[in-house]
């Protein structure tokens, strides 16, 4: 005999049976450490007593669990006694001491075919339908739009398919209220900036009635003409207008109280604007105090959002790629500036615009011949431009001339100088926008960022809208106090961690 010592369970395994056992005939009592939780049945008729029929039926249902189970289904009629007692004794070894459990009582009988942990297909409750796809979730847009032409639409990636449920019926009452929604006229100033907001507003609407576009002479004409024709009901937008001249405009606008909104981006004089607000209402008229963009106005206002509609407004603050611009936005923006010089109405020029289809853009741009440069390529490169070096940034001031994009000029200009930042405004003008490039290497700068710093620590420098996330602030008095924009670079240089962050 050796003298190290063995384990209880190998003991139990080398001990023999019982001879009373054995000469019954009975299979041996199974040690404790061969006990499975899943054996302890606490039930009422899991004792010695229970009644043949009811063992039997228990039997039954261990056997055909185990047969479910990941073994291949081997279950005891073809294994024999000999092979459940192996996989008892196999269960045994692997169970850990913390869970082996005394037999309840000493007649217990507990048998050796006990129902196998892994199959809980009989003890777990079936999975509910609605179980999520957990796939990597895209971004959801309201309108379809693919970069390459419309998809067919789909529910989100990576939500139950009960909320794809919903979201069908919650798509089907959208369609029913927007079905409902009365259509829209919109009138829009001859420049391509309100052209573009324009665009944008009536991707929004959907409805449109009509979009008339007209020079700043021709406001009245729209009101004694076209306004008089419109249903009595119908919504009626302006984009881009002054009240000019104020006593006709004001007095033919209170006639559409209710039912007009204005967007303007030039600065009104006071009481044009407060006779505008009585007439049509304070929530009516957006703008009338400067800015450089009608966009920002616009977009406050818009309820959906779509990939074109997003690439729209890059191209209209001069954030759009270089492959984007190759497609089909030079194409655009220069259409667009023809458009402009029309009067009437544009609906059929601007059909693939509404659409949004940037394939078939295009495929109708790689037909047609290159559009000429745009003219503030030449306006950027005959003049110089101050630059102001902190840091490793390079930012280039500009003062633009009327009749040329702002962003598009600081772009060029950018690119002329390889500065990483711009300050530009129009010229006579008070807002300014600050913008920049990526740097390579580098983590995003924040302009938006240093223009709020600007407004909480210069109390004579103003906030303005930003929603096509383009940082602006107007210096108020910039006219009467020049140094002003000094301190405004001085301020962003020595603040520059705010760009940074």
């Amino acid at each position: 005999d050796s003298d190290t010592p063995r384990s209880s369970a190998q003991s139990g395994r080398e001990s023999e049976a019982p001879s009373g056992d054995a000469e019954s005939g009975r299979k041996p009592r199974a040690r404790f450490e061969e006990v499975s939780l899943m054996d302890l049945d606490e039930s009422p008729g899991s004792g010695p007593e229970r009644s043949d029929s009811e063992r039997g039926r228990g039997d039954r249902h261990r056997r055909s669990s185990r047969r479910r189970g990941r073994r291949g289904g081997r279950g005891e009629d073809q294994a024999g006694p000999r092979g459940a007692s192996d996989e008892a004794d196999d269960e045994s070894e692997s169970m850990p001491e913390a869970i082996a459990l005394p037999l309840v009582g000493a007649d217990a009988a507990i048998e050796d075919d006990f129902v196998d942990a892994d199959d809980l297909s009989e003890i777990l409750s079936r999975l509910p339908d609605e179980v999520p796809d957990y796939e990597a979730a895209e971004p959801r847009y309201e309108d379809e739009e693919e970069e390459d032409g419309d998809s067919p639409s789909r529910p989100f990636r990576g939500e139950p398919r009960g909320r794809a449920r919903q979201e069908d019926e919650d798509e089907a009452e959208d369609a029913l209220r927007a079905a409902a929604r009365r259509r829209c006229a919109i009138l829009v100033h001859a420049d391509p900036d309100s052209l573009i907001a324009a665009v944008l507003l009536a991707r929004d609407v959907r409805q449109l009635e009509g979009l008339w576009i007209y020079p700043q002479s021709e406001l009245m004409t729209f009101f004694r003409s076209i306004a008089t024709d419109l249903r009595d009901d119908m919504p009626i937008v302006v984009v881009g207008f002054s009240p000019s001249p104020a006593r006709d405009v004001v007095q033919a606008a209170a006639l559409y109280r209710g039912r007009l909104s204005w967007f303007d981006r030039h600065a009104w004089p006071p009481e044009d604007l407060l006779a505008m607000r009585n007439a049509l209402g304070n929530e009516a008229v957006l703008g009338g105090e400067g800015l450089d963009s009608v966009l920002p106005l616009v977009l406050d206002t818009c309820t959906r959002r779509s990939r074109f509609s997003d690439k729209l407004v890059d191209l209209a603050t001069g954030r759009f790629s270089q492959h984007d611009f190759e497609r089909w936005g030079r194409l655009w923006r220069h259409r667009i500036g023809e458009i402009a010089k029309r009067t009437g109405d544009i609906r059929g020029d601007i059909a693939a615009l509404l659409a949004g289809r940037p394939s078939d853009l295009a495929k109708e741009a790689a037909i047609l011949a290159i559009p000429p440069v745009p003219p503030e390529v030449e306006w950027v490169a005959a003049r110089d431009f101050p630059l102001v070096h902190f840091g490793a940034h390079v930012m280039v001031v500009l003062e633009v001339d009327a009749g040329f994009d702002p962003t598009l000029c600081a772009r060029i200009a950018r690119e002329r100088y390889h500065a990483t930042l711009s300050l530009a405004r129009r010229a006579g003008e008070e807002t300014f926008s600050f913008a920049g490039d990526e740097v390579t290497g580098r983590r995003a700068l924040d302009y938006q960022a240093v223009a709020h710093h600007l407004i909480e620590k210069l109390e004579w420098v103003e906030a303005r809208p930003e929603a096509d996330h383009t940082a602006r602030f107007r210096i108020r008095d910039l006219a009467r106090v020049p140094s002003r924009l000094e301190e405004v670079i001085a301020e962003i240089a020595m603040g520059r961690s705010q760009l940074e962050r």
